[in-house]
């Protein structure tokens, strides 16, 4: 079975100090082995002199997970106990049911939230957000507008958030502006700029065969942009795609329009680039050796 970040995320700090048992370390290994995230955060951990910032709201990251430490444990202990000792005394094929069952009652219990309320905007963007839509893995999301005002015609809004192990977001925000104040902010998006994006989980380009106005993308947690709405003028559509483990958990096309999406954006469950990007990943000499970081 495989561990989801936030459990490994709790046993790195045993798994540096080499306090995990034989089975746990191996669990633990064959998670960092496939994400980048939690290698990441491995690194940092065993730098001598932290002199560095991970991610963006790291600090505060790693606070909230120090606090939530005592009540996911009883968790932690269940996942490998199911993994370790049940084989002891059950055949293999019921282990692999109890491990199955565990595993989906817990995506089962997740629920897919989703927000179409403008006025709610605040509860999802900027410092003020609530504690989970903070940092949204450290995507930056400039490219949104820092508050929806009285003068803007919104036309269409939508926040999804879904967090079965990892959190997961998918929103988008459809304004139509004045001239003026489209102008203006054609003008603070090129000052953002795109940077390149073409390839990453597939994508080609965008509707209309144009460039965003602006783009933010990671090769791992999906991108942020904002483009020019198909069908409408002086409307700009912003969009944000973040996620983790180089796929989507939801139906992501089930929550937005076609025409917002990446042409060839692909982040479905097995798709070409997660493939692509875990080949040769595994670097087994990171695991154990403290890595010094300019």
């Amino acid at each position: 079975m495989k561990l989801p970040c936030e459990v490994v995320r709790d046993l790195l700090p045993l798994y540096s100090e080499d306090m995990l048992s034989k089975k746990s370390r191996e669990l633990t290994e064959e998670h960092l082995a496939e994400c980048s995230s939690c290698r990441d955060t491995l690194r940092a951990m065993t730098v001598k002199t932290p002199d560095m910032q991970f991610r963006v709201d790291s600090a505060q990251e790693f606070a909230r997970y120090d606090k939530k430490k005592t009540q996911r444990i009883a968790k932690i202990i269940a996942i490998i106990a199911i993994a370790i000792v049940v084989p002891i005394l059950l055949i293999n094929t019921a282990v692999v049911v109890s491990v199955t069952a565990l595993l989906y009652w817990s995506v089962a219990s997740a629920k897919v939230e989703v927000d179409t309320v403008p006025s709610h905007y605040s509860m999802y963007m900027g410092e003020d957000a609530k504690e989970e839509y903070v940092s949204k893995w450290g995507m930056d999301e400039s490219v949104f507008p820092d508050s929806i005002t009285d003068d803007m015609n919104v036309v269409d809004y939508k926040m999804v958030y879904y967090n079965p192990w990892d959190a997961q977001y998918l929103s988008y925000l459809t304004v139509t502006y004045t001239d003026e104040d489209y102008q203006a902010e054609l003008t603070r998006l090129g000052s953002l700029g795109v940077m390149p994006y073409e390839g990453i989980y597939s994508v080609t380009g965008f509707a209309g065969s144009s460039d965003p106005i602006a783009l933010f993308c990671d090769d791992y947690n999906g991108f942020v942009y904002a483009i020019h709405t198909p069908g409408r003028d002086n409307t700009i559509t912003y969009v944000e795609l973040i996620f983790c483990n180089y796929s989507y958990d939801i139906d992501y096309e089930e929550y937005i329009p076609e025409e917002y999406l990446p042409l060839g954006f692909n982040a479905k469950d097995g798709n070409p680039y997660r493939k692509q990007q875990m080949k040769g990943q595994f670097q087994p000499d990171l695991l154990h050796t403290p890595q010094n970081v300019d």
